[in-house]
């Protein structure tokens, strides 16, 4: 399996899309944050009491209801995007990080992985050839998704609490293609990029808003920076913001 994140590195991806123009995880959001000259967006999916995948960050709606008790059809009145809805709306050449939350202590929790058993025909039906990461903090969920589809990179997500080299040998470990570490993570410097590079993964760093930071990660050698201000990002990196995917 090749890179998941090729060109001009560090490529910019859109947490939720451009949060800070439009609701996050909506197609309004991630069609700002390709306008703002994002080349891939950032989602996360949850599952519905039916199902289907939703996007959505939060295990709970706005209301404290847990999205795995509303029905598919329920959460869209609610403002909630299907994962199918969300890709036919976007670009063809527009990549996707699809982060599946399945946390322990979350109520909609599954240890037989039932999300990913129900994302995998929509990618399979709606990737249409698009680049694609699935990402998660969870390795089992990770192991599920190489399972279920194989033809696509995987990447494990970790926060600031555990160290980069230590998130390079689990995602090895688990066969990921990718390192997505927290901005703040122990060890993310040109050292521990270049020792996930040698083992054959790419590095993306989120959230990263800063433009002084973004241009310390870039000559560190990241591969991804996954960020809330694309436009920012974008102009900091010294790229024109109508750089749009096809």
């Amino acid at each position: 399996m090749g890179p998941v994140w090729h060109g001009p590195a560090p490529v910019v991806v859109g947490h939720r899309g451009a949060r800070r123009l439009a609701p996050e995880n909506t197609p309004a959001s991630f069609a700002a944050a390709l306008a703002a000259g994002a080349t891939w967006v950032e989602l996360d999916v949850r599952r519905s009491a039916d199902g289907v995948p939703m996007v959505h960050h939060d295990p709970v709606t706005a209301d404290g209801c847990p999205l795995v008790a509303r029905s598919a059809e329920a959460l869209g009145g609610l403002g909630v995007w299907t994962l199918d809805g969300v890709l036919r709306g976007l670009p063809p050449g527009a990549g996707v990080d699809v982060e599946v939350k399945n946390t322990p202590g979350e109520p909609d929790h599954d240890e037989t992985d039932a999300v990913v058993a129900a994302l995998a025909p929509v990618l399979g039906d709606q990737g249409g050839g698009r680049p694609l990461l699935v990402s998660s903090f969870n390795p089992r969920t990770l192991v599920a998704a190489r399972e279920r589809l194989p033809d696509v990179p995987t990447g494990l997500v970790h926060t600031g609490l555990q160290r980069v080299d230590a998130a390079v040998a689990l995602a090895g470990d688990l066969g990921a293609q990718a390192v997505c570490a927290a901005a703040d993570a122990p060890g993310l410097d040109a050292e521990g990029v270049a020792r996930a590079h040698a083992q054959g993964l790419q590095v993306m760093v989120w959230t990263v808003d800063d433009p002084g930071r973004a241009r310390w990660l870039a000559a560190a050698g990241v591969d991804a920076l996954c960020t809330d201000d694309a436009g920012g990002v974008v102009a900091a990196l010294g790229r024109p913001a109508a750089t749009r995917p096809g």
